[in-house]
């Protein structure tokens, strides 16, 4: 079970996500703490297996130190975010470690999901303009043999990315994204690339936009 650390927006708000979180049977509500500078400083201590920020938490603070501190959290926890994100600061999140987006439009069924693919390492991106989200069914039993970096690789790789726009995303070389996609097809005994990406949506790790 995911233990989940709520933090930021409005009280009414976050009591509502509770709520969703201890209603499933994935995941349990650990704290809720209303302040994002609180919550990064018990990371340490509480130590959650997800960080759930609502995005009005992170508007007063300059860009570049939302972003610092985002990414030391993300050495932490895995960190997921809900609120209306800009597309095109999608890849500034993904890229200091933000492993799901959710829109604030996402379906009840479709939040716990998304959490769930968070917690267990995969990827989830939501939002009205951007081309994956929330899964419509669970993540598929056979991505656990997969490490929480090949999930993440799998799932950007389904949104069509080149293995040099992986590499910057994600900070590393292309030859070793290279090595994890090669991986991850002896992995799921895919052929081909457009046979991960086909994986890739129909286990459930990501889904066409809503």
């Amino acid at each position: 079970m995911h233990r989940v650390l709520l933090t930021g927006g409005h009280a009414l708000v976050r009591d509502a996500y509770a709520h969703l979180i201890e209603a499933s049977a994935a995941l349990t509500v650990q704290a809720q703490i209303p302040a994002l500078d609180q919550a990064l400083d018990q990371l340490l201590f509480l130590r959650p297996d997800i960080l759930v920020i609502d995005t009005l938490a992170l508007a007063p603070s300059p860009r570049t130190t939302t972003l610092l501190s985002l990414r030391q959290a993300a050495a932490r926890t895995r960190l997921a975010l809900i609120g209306d994100i800009p597309v095109e600061d999608v890849d500034s999140l993904l890229r200091v470690g933000v492993t799901g987006i959710l829109s604030p439009h996402v379906e009840v069924d479709h939040f716990v999901m998304a959490l769930d693919v968070v917690g267990r390492g995969g990827l989830i991106v939501s939002s009205p303009t951007d081309r994956t989200s929330t899964p419509a069914n669970p993540p598929d039993p056979m991505l656990d043999q997969l490490s929480a970096r090949e999930l993440q690789i799998l799932a950007l790789v389904a949104t069509q990315h080149s293995n040099n726009a992986l590499a910057h995303l994600l900070g590393i070389s292309p030859l070793t994204i290279k090595t994890h996609v090669n991986r991850i097809l002896r992995k799921l005994g895919a052929s081909t690339r457009a046979h991960l990406v086909a994986i890739a949506y129909e286990s459930g790790l990501v889904t066409p936009g809503l």
